[in-house]
């Protein structure tokens, strides 16, 4: 079964998938929501990367969002880069895109190793030495998750 594909409400406020595969790219953080086996939603803030087209996540080697992913391996994810209140308009700027996508737990420590390292080097660029030091120290208790991207759509208003 395919990525959900309901269309935009406000047509006029969507994005082309390439204006919200690069928003996804520049927001800093964003909403990851699972399932579990009982059908209750689990959605946790994390950071993330996008790496060859896909999104990359990171958590410890245990935990809720991991239990929901061995048992059902299909996510969405929300990120928004603007939210503005415009009080005199009782209205709000904003700017957001939603995945959605199927997670894998990068076993191999190479490929593991490598988005790891593109996550670190997202937000500590002029630091590959730090990034370098704490990917050897934590490498062994760290999951990466990779998302394959089926479908990101983005709305906007600005």
């Amino acid at each position: 079964m395919s990525a959900p594909n309901r269309p935009i409400r406000r047509r006029d406020r969507a994005l082309t998938e390439a204006e919200a595969m690069k928003l996804l790219d520049e927001a800093e953080w964003g909403v990851l929501a699972t399932v579990d086996a009982e059908g209750w939603p689990y959605a946790v803030p994390v950071n993330h990367a996008v790496v060859d087209g896909a999104l990359i996540v990171h958590c410890a080697t245990a935990g809720h969002k991991l239990d929901n992913l061995a048992f059902n391996p299909k996510v969405s994810y929300c990120a928004v880069t603007l939210a503005e209140p415009l009080p005199a308009e009782l209205a709000t700027r904003y700017a957001s895109v939603i995945v959605f996508g199927r997670a894998q737990l990068l076993a191999d420590e190479a490929e593991k190793r490598a988005a790891l390292r593109a996550l670190g080097l997202r937000f500590a660029p002029e630091h590959p030495g730090v990034v370098d030091r704490e990917l050897g120290k934590d490498l062994f208790r760290t999951t990466v998750v990779r998302i394959r991207i089926e479908r990101a759509t983005g709305k906007a208003r600005r």
